[in-house]
């Protein structure tokens, strides 16, 4: 990951720091998003996976290519997805604290935490390849 990247990656944590209850409910959802992104692009690189080294069925350079695409991109999404999503689970338990922005930042906490642990669920049932 470039600095830059890893720069914005931070200031996006921060932003869902300050932000107010009702905007970290949004923020759950574009975290959820990213990683859904995430998950499909893992889809991918299994399909091209099986598809090209072990079936043969794709054409070994589309597949190889594919896959160089794809394995970056799957890291990049999932991982800054899920640690924003896993940071944001423990910005609105904080947040809850609050009495003026109890409730969205409830709904934010409830967001976050069911999507990640749907996410690690959902990610080993499909890469597992149920």
């Amino acid at each position: 990951m470039r600095f830059g990247n890893l720069f914005r990656f931070i200031r996006h944590i921060l932003n869902m720091a300050s932000a107010s209850g009702p905007k970290r409910i949004a923020y759950a959802f574009g975290n959820t998003l990213v990683m859904a992104l995430g998950v499909l692009f893992g889809w991918c690189v299994r399909f091209l996976w099986i598809g090209t080294l072990e079936t043969g069925s794709i054409h070994f350079l589309a597949g190889l290519f594919g896959l160089i695409i794809c394995i970056p991109l799957t890291l990049l999404t999932f991982l800054q997805g899920f640690v924003a999503q896993i940071a944001l689970v423990f910005i609105s338990g904080v947040g809850i604290i609050t009495p003026d922005d109890r409730i969205s930042n409830a709904v934010a906490f409830l967001l976050s935490l069911a999507t990640t642990l749907g996410l690690a669920v959902g990610s080993y049932l499909l890469l597992r390849g149920a």
